[in-house]
């Protein structure tokens, strides 16, 4: 088993509220992110990723500039929720928390 694996089977086995959040948090950050960076690095590949797993999003042919053009402004979205979410997630859960185990002054 390797390392990843065994991680990801630690999450899930384990009954622990903290890690399951932790491992939503996880899922909720990053895959945006990199469904993000997909979109704006290789439009016409991410696009039809979309268009083969979810049918809702137009097929993208190689001289589709408006459609490239749409799907970076997707990933452009996708990345900016990402950061968002995380900037939400350090401000609101990881700051408290440093604060709390803070040794006082």
């Amino acid at each position: 088993m390797t390392g990843i694996h065994l991680l990801v089977s630690v999450f899930l086995q384990s009954r622990g509220p903290i890690l399951q959040l932790i491992l939503i948090y996880i899922v909720i950050c990053f895959v945006p992110l990199g469904l993000g960076a997909v979109l704006i690095l290789s439009p016409r590949r991410g696009g039809n990723f979309l268009n083969d797993a979810f049918a809702l999003f137009p097929h993208v042919e190689a001289k589709d500039y408006g459609k490239k053009l749409l799907y970076r402004a997707l990933g452009l979205v996708l990345m900016a929720f990402s950061v968002f979410y995380m900037r939400q997630i350090y401000w609101n859960i990881a700051v408290p928390v440093v604060r709390f185990f803070r040794a006082p002054h």
